[in-house]
């Protein structure tokens, strides 16, 4: 979604586009998509639930339980649990091991609270929670038994590695099983989701203040804001808005900046170009960028990846692409997170599921505009998309307000 704005004031939007997947280029400019902020996210480093190399949850080298040169059964030094029985791939802890010995056949024992979870690298808080049903993946990046995809590990289990690279977006569902589906369905969200907010207004406009109160009355909740001061950084830094994103990060919500790549029309210099401005103008406040006008197409795909990479090596860490309708499977990993729908009414959970499903949430968000609260869409919604917002404003420009309803939004997020 693209909006002129003359200096920090919001313009007409064109209407939003939806692409298909086999049409060629992107929608016309009479229907655009928007941008993006995080809060549970993929990463700072690789795209969510896709590390960059290797498949999630199955590392490169120095697996727990996977003996040198390959066997099963035989710990490198230093690995959780002694000698395994009768070949099992790990067994009972030594003694004075938290947990009890695992499942018959299962891979590795449940470490101890805190101990080595994914390639040998410490848990994000807490131990593994019970141990893996027999022949499933033990603690995440083992490779599972059979090929199987093994069950969701509970909240805060091993597998879930500090590197980010296990596909298990921040406060969400998990991602992707190494040899075998992702869990057929969606996993239920277990915790808080996250919305992204197009901010097309200037700093001043009373929409800062009620997203700021918002985020302060749930904190739980992320909230990403993606700001616009002039189709992109504009040409001189704006005092107002240097000030307007120091108040929004204070309050805890993550800002990236809007550049549109027009459909890959616009050159990668170019894009680039509008890069460097976002970093110059305000060192250090931004947390991402975010590309508008996305192109759907797979042929595209290298494009974005160069432009997301370019991003994070200047500290953007935070990538989100907004095709505003359904894309090709291969822009999963090429960008954080990309907006899947910005269109107007909300859109059926069925458009949502498909080969969605087959990826963490935190890949995906929305943006519905001209649409009224459902604190049960937004429930039905979390199993598919991470990110979820809902305007009741309309064409010709969704984006130059926030709705009255956007606090109770956050606290169906909770």
């Amino acid at each position: 979604m693209r909006t002129n704005l003359g200096g920090i004031a919001a313009l007409c939007v064109g209407a939003c586009f939806v692409l298909s997947c086999a049409g060629g280029g992107g929608p016309d400019e009479s229907e655009d998509s928007p941008d993006v902020l995080v809060g549970a996210k993929g990463g700072a480093n690789g795209a969510a639930a896709q590390p960059a190399s290797g498949s999630a949850g199955q590392p490169a080298s120095g697996t727990a339980g996977q003996g040198v040169g390959g066997s099963t059964g035989q710990p490198d030094s230093g690995a959780a649990g002694s000698a395994p029985v009768s070949g099992a791939a790990g067994s009972p802890p030594v003694s004075g091991a938290a947990g009890s010995p695992p499942v018959s056949g299962a891979a590795g024992s449940p470490p101890v609270s805190g101990a080595a979870g994914a390639a040998g690298s410490a848990p994000v808080s807490g131990a593994a929670g019970s141990p893996p049903v027999s022949g499933a993946a033990g603690a995440g990046g083992s490779a599972p038994v059979s090929g199987a995809a093994g069950s969701p590990p509970v909240t805060g289990a091993a597998g879930q590695g500090t590197a980010g690279n296990t596909g298990q977006p921040v406060g969400g569902g998990a991602g992707p099983a190494v040899g075998g589906a992702a869990g057929t369905t969606a996993p239920p969200a277990t915790s808080a989701a996250a919305t992204i907010v197009p901010l097309y207004t200037s700093p001043d406009d009373a929409s800062w203040n009620t997203v700021i109160a918002a985020k302060m009355a749930h904190p739980k909740v992320g909230v990403v804001a993606i700001v616009n001061p002039n189709n992109g950084p504009g040409s001189a830094v704006s005092s107002a808005y240097t000030s307007g994103i120091a108040r929004l990060t204070a309050a805890g919500i993550k800002v990236i900046g809007y550049v549109s790549t027009d459909y890959t029309r616009n050159s990668a210099a170019t894009v680039k170009a509008d890069i460097d401005r976002w970093r110059t103008f305000y060192p250090g406040q931004l947390g991402g960028i975010f590309f508008d006008e996305q192109s759907n197409q797979a042929d595209d795909v290298a494009y974005y990846r160069d432009l997301s990479q370019y991003a994070k090596a200047q500290g953007l860490s935070f990538t989100v692409g907004n095709p505003g309708t359904d894309t090709a499977e291969a822009y999963v990993g090429a960008l954080d997170m990309m907006l899947i729908y910005e269109t107007g009414g909300l859109p059926s959970t069925d458009k949502l599921a498909g080969w969605h499903a087959n990826h963490a949430p935190s890949n995906f968000g929305i943006i519905p505009y001209a649409a009224s609260l459902s604190t049960t869409f937004v429930r039905d919604a979390r199993k598919y998309v991470h990110y979820i917002y809902v305007q009741s404003d309309n064409l010709p420009n969704p984006w130059d307000s926030v709705p009255s309803y956007f606090g109770d939004l956050l606290a169906a997020l909770e």
